[in-house]
């Protein structure tokens, strides 16, 4: 009886760690615009026939291409990555800026007075910055922390100043940096993207135009820019041009649903056709490596993100903390469960202990004692 006992406590531990186990791995550009390839040659392209851009312009077969999936356990954390300095993005004394729709992105011009200072080997000047956004179904980030998607992302383009312009760097091998953030869902308005978002009718059509008033474009970007990850790759666009030196941020920017849905549903492309779901699937890394400025991963969670069902579209990768509070609920019932399995073991060989004790008591008693005699010798 004991022993069927133990042998069943034994398959309700190994089924309760499967469950656990299974609980916890659930948990777990530049010049955008360019549409010609190296030979002068336009063609026309889109993100419904991402398969076919090889075709068109060679680059996009490249083994270093972007965008990429951040797989956090294999980045590596490396102490030296200098940090990012930036200058001139305040751009509030701007009289104008241009805020553009060219039928593939949002893009607004930016003057090359807006600058990285440090980070590099040198200052890289601003050119423009743009976004990528999918549906309320479809996050559209175009890169991915552990496969996961975020609503959106967006990306500044810088290009080196040892070039005259971002057309002659961005097919130079050192001719670019960008700064991208994922943009997830808050319980309020980002008046900041505001600035930017309440325009977008005024550019609702394909290859129309406008201007806004200069604002303060650091606060596009996370409030911390010391947590990032580093890759070399390439423009997500044709012409795919492997020039790109990509600084991805830890820490993420928020809008709210209804800002994003502004995104998602306001500007058309080409045959009225609505702009949506511009973001290219992340490409293999052939051999690359991610580098983190920062030892602990994965990207951190911004107090004011919520979920998918409480702001009706975000995706997020959850932030691991360290302690209870950064475990995974599966691990949680898995040390639980063990925790109770040695102390269900413990009691059962006490039991068992005390029965074989008991057992060589009785034994004793029912033994009589008889003398030997003569005969028994």
């Amino acid at each position: 009886m004991l022993r069927k006992a133990f042998l069943t406590l034994l398959l309700i531990h190994g089924l309760v760690l499967s469950l656990a186990s299974s609980s916890s791995s659930s948990e777990e550009d530049g010049s955008s615009e360019q549409e010609h390839d190296k030979k002068g040659h336009s063609h026309h392209w889109g993100y419904t026939d991402q398969d076919t851009w090889g075709s068109m312009f060679t680059d996009c077969n490249g083994k270093s291409q972007s965008p990429i999936d951040i797989n956090t356990k294999t980045a590596v954390h490396d102490p030296k990555l200098p940090a990012i300095s930036l200058q001139g993005y305040d751009l509030t004394d701007q009289p104008a800026l241009t805020l553009l729709n060219n039928g593939h992105t949002l893009q607004l011009m930016l003057p090359p007075t807006m600058r990285i200072m440090t980070g590099f080997d040198r200052p890289y000047y601003a050119a423009q910055l743009h976004f990528h956004w999918g549906t309320v179904e479809e996050p559209g980030s175009e890169h991915t922390i552990d496969n996961v998607h975020f609503p959106a992302e967006i990306h500044v383009v810088h290009y080196n100043s040892k070039y005259a312009n971002i057309s002659e760097a961005a097919n130079k091998p050192d001719g670019l940096a960008v700064l991208g953030a994922f943009i997830g869902i808050g319980l309020h308005e980002n008046e900041n993207y505001e600035k930017i978002l309440s325009a977008l009718k005024d550019v609702s059509v394909e290859e129309t135009k406008t201007e806004i008033p200069g604002f303060n474009a650091r606060h596009l970007l996370p409030n911390s820019l010391e947590r990032f990850y580093r890759y070399t790759g390439s423009l997500t666009t044709p012409p795919c041009f492997q020039t790109v030196n990509w600084t991805m941020f830890n820490d993420t920017v928020t809008v709210s649903r209804k800002q994003l849905a502004a995104l998602e549903d306001t500007l058309k492309m080409e045959q009225n056709q609505l702009l949506s779901k511009n973001f290219r699937a992340p490409q293999l890394l052939h051999g690359r490596h991610v580098v983190a400025s920062f030892g602990d991963t994965p990207v951190q969670q911004s107090p004011k993100i919520v979920s998918l069902k409480e702001a009706d579209s975000s995706t997020r990768p959850r932030a691991s903390t360290g302690g209870v509070a950064g475990m995974s609920r599966g691990d949680i019932l898995a040390i639980a469960f063990g925790g109770l399995f040695v102390v269900t073991l413990l009691g059962f060989f006490m039991y068992a202990y005390q029965q074989r004790k008991k057992f060589k008591k009785d034994s004793r008693q029912n033994v009589i004692y008889k003398p030997a005699n003569k005969e028994d010798a």
